[in-house]
């Protein structure tokens, strides 16, 4: 007699793991340190570009609000380093 329990138990060990015969479609995921460095890379090649031209991105423009941020948060440290918290 077969427990529903138990079917539900060797379903959910095996959900995790491609199954044998779709392995060629499984794709790994990447470290993350390599995507972030990738979308990092990605921005500043956009700045880059635009600098370049001569050109001016408009206001609006998704991909330097991004590198804005990003920005912002890496310089994060040495702005609460150089000036003490408001209270």
């Amino acid at each position: 007699m077969n427990s529903p329990l138990a079917d539900t138990q060797s379903q959910n060990r095996t959900a995790s793991q491609p199954a044998a015969s779709q392995s060629n479609c499984y794709i790994a995921t990447p470290p993350m340190n390599e995507v972030m460095f990738d979308q990092l890379e990605y921005l500043l090649a956009h700045s880059a570009e635009r600098a370049k031209l001569g050109k001016q991105c408009t206001p609006e423009c998704m991909d330097c609000g991004r590198l804005q941020q990003v920005k912002n948060w890496l310089l994060m440290p040495f702005h609460s380093a150089m000036h003490p918290p408001v209270q």
